[in-house]
């Protein structure tokens, strides 16, 4: 069954990037001693997909996300002047990648996805590990 925002909320190009995502987090194999954190796991989707990562706070967490879309032209496509938001590691929530409307999603009450200052504390290593992998999934998913 298809549901209403499947249908009428996003987009087919926001559809299709939430299933790539979903495909390329679920090939992520853990190695090493090193945490993966969504810091570097949205910097990583971001870079073989191409989307724009927000740091901020989800809740009272900090965290890190995508948008669907550059912030600046989202108001010629969002009722919310906001693009959608791709997390790729969503806090207590299952599943782990979820495609949300920013709409629902960006705070009116102070909870939910707040954007903030980007982080200073990267692991860049982490990164270019996970960008790595995951371009050996996006060749694979993609023929």
């Amino acid at each position: 069954m298809k549901g209403y925002s499947e249908c009428s909320i996003f987009s087919e190009r926001e559809l299709e990037i939430f299933e790539v995502a979903t495909k390329l987090v679920a090939y992520v194999k853990e190695e090493g001693d090193d945490e993966i954190r969504c810091h570097e796991l949205a910097r990583a989707v971001g870079v073989v997909l191409n989307l724009e990562v927000e740091d901020g706070r989800y809740g009272y967490v900090d965290h890190s996300w995508l948008w669907t879309m550059p912030k600046v032209t989202a108001h010629m496509y969002s009722d919310s002047g906001m693009p959608n938001i791709l997390d790729v590691y969503c806090v207590g929530r299952l599943p782990m990648v979820a495609l949300t409307h920013s709409h629902t999603a960006l705070p009116h009450c102070g909870l939910g996805y707040r954007p903030g200052e980007k982080r200073t504390d990267i692991k860049e290593g982490v990164v270019q590990a996970l960008v790595t992998q995951m371009m050996r999934a996006h060749f694979e998913i993609t023929q």
